[in-house]
């Protein structure tokens, strides 16, 4: 048994020494501006690298919303959400609103942006009206077309 057990770990570790020399062998290869470097990936990471998800209504990337009320789950925060989504379109239409739920609070959220810095812009010119009781900046994910 300890034979057997002492073989396998050597053909382990020869594999190994096999794979590294493979690795070493690609890095190494031979370009006027010195070693260069392959990396070989499956076509499906290419896809996760810029963190896009594909839902019903199309794209979605990760990105900011303001929060411009949040309420629990009653119908009358519901209609303050709905109210709150009509306010927003009709006195900021630069941005679209939107109301959704995340059990168990319910929230209307303004905007789509890419950085936490275009958000913070916005949140602080409507901070300044002082017309929202509640107002803060959250990741989320965005409508990539925006």
């Amino acid at each position: 048994m300890k034979r057997f057990l002492f073989i396998l770990s050597v053909l382990f570790c020869a594999q190994f020494a096999v794979a590294q020399s493979n690795i070493v062998k690609e890095i190494e290869s031979r370009s006027l501006f010195g070693p260069t470097v392959k990396i070989n990936q499956p076509p499906h990471l290419m896809e996760l690298m810029g963190k896009m998800v594909s839902i019903k209504g199309g794209s979605k990337v990760e990105g900011y919303r303001i929060v411009v009320y949040s309420g629990n789950n009653s119908a009358e925060a519901h209609n303050e959400a709905l109210k709150m989504k009509a306010y927003m379109e009709k006195n900021y239409p630069e941005e679209k609103a939107y109301v959704v739920f995340e059990s168990p609070v319910r929230s209307c959220l303004y905007g789509d942006y890419r950085t936490r810095e275009e958000a913070e812009a916005v949140f602080y010119k409507l901070k300044a009206t002082k017309k929202f009781k509640e107002l803060y900046v959250r990741k989320c994910l965005i409508n990539a077309a925006y």
